[in-house]
């Protein structure tokens, strides 16, 4: 019996994808761990201004859409200067508090 050019020799075909997926698992593994990670110093350690960019990776906001709730004055943040400061206790506070207006919104 002559196989088709199209069946696949499935030990091949593991042989070849193994290492693709091995390597796509490790590096979203990865980069999630890094981000829990970040998450987690920030939030064990003593109360500190962050910058926005910090803020942002906490809470998974891009950059620009954290400086339109700054600017809409959605968020709690400090500005001094032309910097823009946040607490993690406040950011904390404000998920919360989002949370609990959207569960009771009808």
């Amino acid at each position: 019996m002559k196989k088709n050019n199209h069946d696949a020799n499935p030990e091949l075909l593991l042989a070849f994808l193994e290492p693709l997926v091995d390597a796509l698992v490790k590096e979203r593994v990865t980069e999630e761990l890094d981000k829990r990670m970040a998450a987690l110093r920030l939030s064990n350690e003593p109360e500190r201004p962050i910058s926005i960019d910090e803020a942002a990776k906490i809470l998974g906001y891009s950059s620009s859409h954290m400086y339109t709730l700054c600017r809409t004055k959605q968020i709690p943040h400090v500005k001094k200067g032309r910097w823009l400061y946040f607490y993690v206790s406040e950011i904390k506070e404000w998920l919360e508090e989002e949370r609990v207006a959207q569960r009771y919104k009808g």
